[in-house]
């Protein structure tokens, strides 16, 4: 992988250049072309490394192939709620679910309506209950049987553990308060849909236990993994603490609130005059993974980028402004595919499907209910 302080030496080199010029005039969304044209791709067969940063390193993409698509539904709803009388929306949409569905994508391999147990897949299954929950909010009811049965089985998981949180994968102990978050919320998008009532329970034993046992004592957060399989399991992450506080917030409000206000706190910095998020506390040491992306000068890509999507959520459109602006900056140099002269992956940075998909999640943020 490319050395820290070369991406620090880039990015402080191109960014002190760029304050000086002025963006060129844009459309609205130019994130929706490019995932409009993903989506309309003929004969899809999984993602690629030209669809995902990620894949340049881990072949199989670290289960950010439906977390993509999940953004993705999400931002269609809202562009769709935008202009309820344009129908492409629906459309697009359903090509998310197929995508989301296919043997490429999900852990299965097969048809997923002929799974019989769907296991301790709960990563992925948090992220196609999501895209089938929103599916429906806008496109009707063809996956609601589906729906239900993915919703069922992630509350079962969830409620057969003394700490609430369902596994993620049948391989790893690991668990992430945020992911559970994400399962809550796709349980609760369910529940709007559909006039039910599966997220209640779970939601407060889960925020009980998040209160009682899993607090950062010198900041407040929530910490990151509750199984204390890693080293930083116990420190607030930058990407899953913005991670968390978008899902929260549709099913705990005011909880959710208060910890975006400690990680702002705790975590906003300015660096170069752009305003980022840390992946880590600043007194511990710890480095890049596929989670956080690169981390220049403290401030970590993937805790900015998720920051700016929670910021939205939230409400709060002073911190998404700031977040957007330094974003901005970012994303028209490393399009330029100049970053790194030689080292052309390192432009894929702010500019997959992922990081495309969550950044128009979080600017055409809507309230659905």
């Amino acid at each position: 992988m490319i050395g820290q302080s070369v991406l620090n030496n880039v990015f402080e080199n191109n960014l002190k250049g760029f304050f000086k010029s002025k963006n060129s005039k844009q459309n609205k969304y130019p994130r929706f072309d490019f995932i409009k044209d993903f989506l309309l791709r003929k004969n899809f067969n999984g993602f690629t490394s030209e669809d995902l940063f990620i894949m340049q390193f881990i072949k199989k993409g670290w289960g950010q192939d439906i977390a993509t698509l999940s953004n993705m539904a999400e931002a269609l709803v809202n562009l769709s709620l935008k202009n309820p009388e344009d129908t492409q929306y629906i459309d697009l949409i359903d090509e998310v679910v197929i995508r989301a569905l296919h043997p490429k994508v999900n852990p299965y391999k097969k048809d997923i309506s002929k799974v019989n147990n769907f296991g301790k897949f709960g990563y992925f299954l948090e992220h196609l209950n999501i895209v089938l929950g929103s599916y429906q909010r806008i496109a009707g009811d063809k996956y609601v049987e589906l729906n239900e049965k993915i919703s069922n089985h992630l509350l079962k998981m969830s409620l057969r553990y003394s700490n609430y949180h369902a596994d993620l994968l049948p391989y790893a102990t690991m668990k992430w308060s945020a992911d559970q978050a994400a399962i809550i919320y796709s349980l609760w998008l369910f529940d709007q849909n559909n006039s039910a009532n599966l997220s209640s329970e779970i939601a407060d034993k889960w925020l009980m236990y998040m209160n009682d046992n899993c607090v950062h004592k010198s900041t407040g957060l929530y910490q990151t993994e509750v199984m204390g399989t890693k080293k930083y399991s116990r420190q607030p992450r930058g990407c899953s603490m913005a991670y968390l506080i978008h899902y929260m917030s549709r099913f705990k409000p005011q909880e959710a609130q208060k910890q975006w206000a400690l990680f702002k706190k705790h975590m906003m910095i300015q660096v170069l005059r752009n305003t980022g998020f840390r992946e880590y506390l600043e007194e511990y040491k710890g480095g890049w993974t596929p989670d956080s992306g690169p981390i220049i000068k403290g401030v970590g890509i993937a805790a900015t980028g998720l920051a700016l999507n929670a910021a939205s959520t939230v409400g709060d459109m002073k911190t998404y402004k700031k977040l957007n602006k330094g974003m901005e900056m970012v994303y028209n140099i490393i399009r330029k595919g100049n970053v790194i002269p030689g080292v052309n992956m390192v432009t894929k940075i702010g500019t997959d499907l992922l990081s495309s998909s969550i950044w128009l999640n979080a600017e055409t943020k809507m309230k659905w209910y």
